[in-house]
């Protein structure tokens, strides 16, 4: 079930993203805790189309950090990305 004032938030702030933030903003609201990778993965897109996005997401207080993990591609640590 979804709070009412989530709704409302959502009603303010859909209209100002392109289709790209939006498909990430709700991708990484509905898996937290993922990677740019992850999103790539999961949207099937290159990672440069994901990663400028959710720099842009960051920016407008949308997305924030969640915490460190060690990505399955390029075995380095990673952020990893929540909606707040």
């Amino acid at each position: 079930m979804i709070q009412e004032t989530s709704l409302e938030a959502w009603a303010i702030i859909q209209p100002k993203l392109g289709s790209m933030q939006n498909m990430i903003y709700n991708f990484i609201k509905m898996y937290p805790g993922c990677s740019n990778h992850d999103i790539s993965d999961g949207i099937e897109r290159s990672i440069n189309c994901v990663t400028p996005r959710v720099k842009e997401l960051r920016e407008k207080g949308l997305v924030m950090f969640s915490h460190y993990k060690q990505d399955y591609i390029s075995n380095k640590r990673v952020m990893c990305w929540c909606v707040p």
